[in-house]
């Protein structure tokens, strides 16, 4: 149905409609009834829901980089540089106090938007409170599609994510083998292995395969081969 409402399942879909509707709803406050009260606890919401996937995408990164230096240190290669990975720059955190179930907040509140008198599918659409209808997805036939650019050097890899709830990203850095380097549930990653030594170059590869409910669907990505210098 088009007028159905639906909380979207991906952390950055939910992030999404919550700022969404935090931005245009004051326009509507008045003729749908909503509380000053109500507009300050969605703001809240907003506030502290971005900032945690902000900080567990920092921590994440971080985590990664500390696996690649205790692997460094492990196994080498013999007469690397070892760098200890920077520690995670977390955002400045909200003042306000937070709260628990948020989304639970946010259907209810746009539920009693939809059954309020005034309210209009034109209000629906312009709070991006209206589901829009689309065609199922066949999962099985899905290929990622991986693209690159750098940052300090390193590859900092793109894609989208199709709907799906993860990515697996395997890479191979010169030894002839793929091995898993991270699990993302957002699209976008930064590999923060040590790079070659200062005026040697190597070709790093990479491939991923989408997950549902922590299982592998579609096909594996075709490799991406990249030249990264010291």
């Amino acid at each position: 149905m088009p007028n159905t409402t639906v909380i979207p399942r991906d952390d950055n879909s939910k992030l999404i409609l919550l700022q969404q509707l935090s931005a245009q709803l004051g326009t509507y406050a008045e003729i749908l009834e909503i509380s000053t009260n109500d507009l300050i606890q969605l703001q809240t919401g907003v506030d502290w829901f971005h900032y945690s996937l902000k900080a567990q995408e920092a921590m994440k990164n971080y985590t990664n980089a500390l696996v690649m230096f205790k692997r460094n240190l492990r196994d080498g290669p013999k007469g690397m540089i070892i760098n200890l990975p920077p520690l995670p720059m977390l955002t400045t955190m909200p003042i306000s106090e937070p709260y628990a179930d948020i989304f639970g907040f946010l259907g209810a509140l746009i539920s009693r938007i939809k059954k309020h008198k005034n309210y209009t599918e034109s209000i629906g659409k312009a709070l991006k409170i209206i589901a829009a209808q689309s065609q199922s997805i066949d999962f099985s036939a899905l290929q990622p599609v991986l693209s690159v650019d750098f940052q300090g050097g390193h590859p900092m890899l793109h894609w989208k994510n199709n709907s799906t709830d993860a990515l697996e990203l395997e890479a191979d850095h010169g030894t002839g083998n793929f091995s898993l380097l991270t699990i993302q549930l957002t699209p976008g990653y930064q590999d923060n292995t040590q790079l070659p030594a200062p005026g040697t170059a190597v070709l790093w590869k990479y491939r991923a395969i989408y997950h549902m409910r922590d299982t592998q669907v579609g096909h594996w990505s075709q490799v991406l081969e990249v030249g990264v210098k010291g």
